[in-house]
């Protein structure tokens, strides 16, 4: 079973077993667009997964355990427990981890960062261009370019 399909028989079991119609559910989303939803013709984003799951009264993650609970054959009870043992085993099932990434500096950005930094402390120092390019083994145009910028 696709997961649209799992998606779409969940979203609509789980709108029947509360007693919903689509329009009830429909708080931000069109109705029309959970219609295509429950008919497996659209995919669902995370957000409206979200709006969705709280317009039915339930938990995102609960509406999500269902969808791959159904999609892979198996009850919900099954699918969390599996959940549990995949946090579990990466040692993940206690530990918060933040709401938002961490920035991370791509590598090459880093190293031409510590460069600048080099070069303009060798200046500070009086050193001349073609010595700081001696001294740091780089060519005098990118000591150039790095005191351009």
């Amino acid at each position: 079973m696709s997961l649209r399909s799992a998606f779409a028989s969940t979203l609509q079991a789980l709108r029947a077993h509360r007693g919903l119609t689509q329009k009830n559910i429909a708080n931000t989303t069109d109705p029309s667009h959970v219609s295509r939803l429950e008919a497996g013709t659209r995919s669902v984003s995370l957000e409206v997964s979200e709006e969705l799951a709280h317009a039915i009264g339930v938990q995102p993650v609960s509406l999500i355990t269902l969808v791959y609970a159904s999609k892979d054959g198996m009850t919900a009870r099954e699918m969390l427990h599996k959940v549990q043992g995949d946090l579990d085993a990466l040692g993940l099932l206690d530990t918060p981890i933040s709401a938002e990434p961490v920035k991370v500096v791509h590598p090459r950005v880093a190293e031409a960062a510590e460069l600048k930094r080099k070069i303009l402390e060798l200046m500070a120092e009086g050193q001349s261009q073609a010595q700081v390019a001696k001294l740091l083994k780089v060519s005098p145009s990118t000591v150039n370019k790095h005191l351009k910028k």
